[in-house]
């Protein structure tokens, strides 16, 4: 039959047609293999997507059942923002290896991008039954969670997280958001507070104390956490929350100037033009100062050195 192996005859040696088709019934060589995976990821590394999708495509042609190309191959198509072709190709892998941690953590990626959110979740505990100490899974499983607005599931997801790495400010800062969104508020700011201190410059920590200041009706902690938040990077929706807090302390005038620059740096907020309205009004009845003192707004009753301080009783009028 053509393109079979002739069977030996008379002790002689099999001999393999040469005729056309021939080559197919052989398994291709390791080392071309390995070439086109080393250059597909090199034109990756260089950012020639097109040339590496086209090599991690005859990698495949090479070795159909290859797991590692397909997940290769995914994140091309990721990066060239085809994310439903990237879902088959991890897809592919994950029917190959259904262990593969990494396969599920890019699958679960892809859904995050394409907001598919309950199904994230899913591909998450996927990974954590491979690895439960993934902390990765287990941080970005809170946030699925989270945008599906079950606060009380992605808390525990966060401590898990961190209590295999508890230097993780990230991990901290999910927990405290969630805990806010309880209404955990003492918890939530302690959470806030270690982000911010494993991160000095962890802006979203901070941002996220002025939030849970603000709920409490601390203005006085309130607006010292904007001020550290405004120091790494200022932002008009932030001049204008600082703003509030002001106001909240009756300190008209310093309202006043925050939201006038929320409106320089954002013509078109509209919260803060009404907000400025409401401090000039207010201005006309109080204009209170703290002068030096920083720690105006945050009185508590038997504080340290607040029986003798000469503005106390203007800062109990906001604080009580």
């Amino acid at each position: 039959m053509a393109g079979d192996v002739r069977e030996a005859t008379q002790g002689g040696r099999v001999v393999s047609p040469s005729g056309p088709g021939t080559a197919s019934r052989f398994l291709p060589s390791v080392d071309t293999l390995e070439e086109t995976m080393l250059a597909a990821n090199r034109s990756l590394a260089e950012g020639r997507l097109g040339d590496a999708l086209a090599q991690f495509n005859e990698a495949l042609k090479l070795k159909p059942r290859y797991d590692a190309a397909w997940i290769a191959r995914g994140h091309v198509l990721k990066l060239q923002g085809d994310l439903e072709g990237a879902l088959k190709s991890f897809s592919e892998a994950l029917v190959l290896k259904p262990e593969n941690e990494e396969a599920w953590l890019a699958f679960a990626g892809i859904l995050n991008r394409m907001r598919r959110y309950a199904e994230e979740v899913e591909a998450y505990d996927q990974a954590l039954r491979s690895n439960p100490r993934n902390v990765q899974a287990l941080i970005n499983k809170g946030a699925a969670l989270h945008a599906l607005r079950r606060f009380d599931e992605a808390e525990p997801c966060y401590e898990a997280a961190l209590a295999l790495r508890p230097e993780y400010a990230p991990a901290w800062n999910n927990l405290g958001a969630a805990r806010l969104r309880r209404g955990k508020l003492d918890g939530a700011l302690e959470a806030f507070e270690h982000a911010a201190r494993l991160d000095p410059a962890f802006f979203d920590a901070l941002v996220n104390e002025v939030f849970a200041w603000q709920r409490k009706s601390k203005h006085g902690h309130a607006v010292i956490a904007a001020d550290r938040a405004l120091r790494l990077r200022e932002e008009p929706w932030l001049r204008y929350l600082k703003g509030l807090s002001h106001l909240a302390l009756m300190e008209s005038s310093l309202a006043a100037g925050c939201f006038e620059r929320a409106l320089e740096l954002d013509p078109q907020l509209e919260q803060a033009r009404d907000a400025l309205r409401k401090a000039k009004e207010l201005r006309r009845r109080v204009d209170l100062d703290r002068g030096a003192y920083e720690c105006f707004g945050t009185f508590q009753a038997g504080d340290p050195g607040c029986a003798e301080c000469e503005i106390q009783q203007r800062c109990q009028e906001v604080t009580r």
